[in-house]
């Protein structure tokens, strides 16, 4: 080969390297067909100045939500539906826009409020 021809084939699996990393949830959604009822276990990490009681956990697809109590919450929902972290919704003059992630049976979610994007006061 080429050094031109190599350097377009180092290129090409680069690229696709980092667009399956981007989409990697929605792969591992495509390949799983059926998705199991569970109790998923969430341990906040909280790295906010804020008390772990002030933070929920919710189900985006079924908008089902679980507050945390000793830093653990219990959410009913289906294997891979997507869940984030937001404020509880009795605070309603601000609101947290965690990332969103599949759901698993015992998974950790971080609560990081140094970045001033992810949430707002109104």
């Amino acid at each position: 080969m080429d050094a031109g021809k190599v350097v377009v084939w180092v290129f090409g699996a680069t690229i696709a390297g980092l667009t399956a990393y981007n989409f990697r949830y929605e792969i591992g959604d495509l390949l799983h067909f059926e998705r199991r009822e569970i109790s998923a276990e969430i341990t906040l990490d909280n790295r906010c100045e804020f008390r772990d009681s002030v933070m929920i956990v919710r189900d985006q697809d079924t908008d089902a939500f679980a507050k945390f109590y000793g830093g653990v919450a219990i959410l009913k929902t289906k294997e891979r539906n997507r869940v984030r972290l937001e404020f509880d919704p009795k605070y309603d003059d601000a609101e947290f826009f965690g990332t969103e992630f599949p759901a698993q049976e015992k998974m950790t979610l971080i609560a990081d409020c140094k970045n001033a994007r992810k949430y707002i006061f109104f």
